[in-house]
């Protein structure tokens, strides 16, 4: 499968108000990025933890309204902070408001802190995959039936409606994930798998979800890699041409990086995004 080489930008909310997002935001589109995120936590993951940090769902859908091009999500919902039917609700009337743009970026969910602070439960590893599983299946479910039943372990739907469908008949999936298990899971509901790991670990990484595709009768090339740099990866100007080809030659076409909150350290970012990304969308 011939895939080009996408970029875009993961804006974590922790200590920043809606209108620093939005500056953001509507800066990356203008740099040319391909696809927009937020994270899906409820606290500031560093610093103070009583620190403003915006709710993901709502502030994207915000967040469509103030945008007109790129793709929009999440890395990554936390499946267990909501149940799959309303997370599916949510996601698809973001895509309407944003004229089908949306991403559903999902994982099985890993905070503790925040688990504990509000009384969600946190089942362990091996439960979270399964849970995971039967989300991913509700949800497709219900996207793609007029009425929709399912009865699991941790999901009960019965013969529910839902409307409307997805704007383009379809939202794409990113599923962030390692481990065996996790990745037959990915390798089964996938569009875009964010594997993370440097190399060589991404490299065993790799081979273990082309053995999972095989499993479960899946082209492994029908699925976009997916790898986050955060914002040092923008900022590390001078080894960035050598980044991306590393990476590209492994596989990646869909790269993510964070924006610099530092003045000169955005400059330079903007550089990298004008100067030296653009030449690889066609690598």
């Amino acid at each position: 499968m011939n895939q080009n080489v996408t970029f875009g930008i993961t804006t974590s909310q922790h200590h920043l108000t809606f209108e620093q997002i939005q500056k953001q935001w509507q800066l990356g589109e203008e740099l040319g990025f391909d696809a927009l995120y937020l994270f899906d936590h409820f606290t500031a993951l560093r610093g103070e933890e009583n620190g403003i940090c915006l709710e993901a769902s709502t502030l994207l859908g915000a967040l469509a309204l103030v945008t007109s091009k790129a793709q929009i999500g999440v890395m990554v919902y936390g499946n267990t902070h909501r149940h799959p039917a309303i997370l599916a609700k949510e996601i698809v009337t973001i895509d309407h408001l944003s004229g089908g743009r949306a991403i559903l970026g999902i994982g099985t969910g890993w905070n503790e802190n925040e688990h504990r602070w509000y009384g969600i439960e946190l089942p362990s590893p091996g439960k979270r995959v399964r849970q995971f599983e039967e989300a991913l299946t509700v949800i497709d479910g219900l996207m793609n039936n007029d009425r929709y039943s399912f009865t699991g372990d941790y999901y009960t739907i019965d013969d529910a409606p839902f409307e409307p469908k997805p704007a383009r008949g379809h939202i794409p999936v990113l599923i962030g994930g390692k481990g065996p298990k996790m990745l037959r899971v990915i390798a089964k509901h996938a569009d875009i798998w964010d594997g993370g790991g440097r190399l060589p670990e991404r490299a065993e990484r790799v081979d273990e979800f082309k053995q999972a595709c095989e499993e479960v009768g899946r082209d492994f090339d029908s699925v976009v890699q997916s790898q986050g740099f955060g914002a040092a990866g923008l900022i590390d100007i001078d080894n960035l041409d050598e980044l991306m080809t590393t990476y590209i030659e492994a596989g990646v076409r869909h790269f993510h990086f964070g924006l610099p909150n530092d003045e000169a350290e955005l400059e330079i970012a903007i550089r990298a995004a004008t100067d030296i990304l653009p030449k690889y969308r066609t690598a």
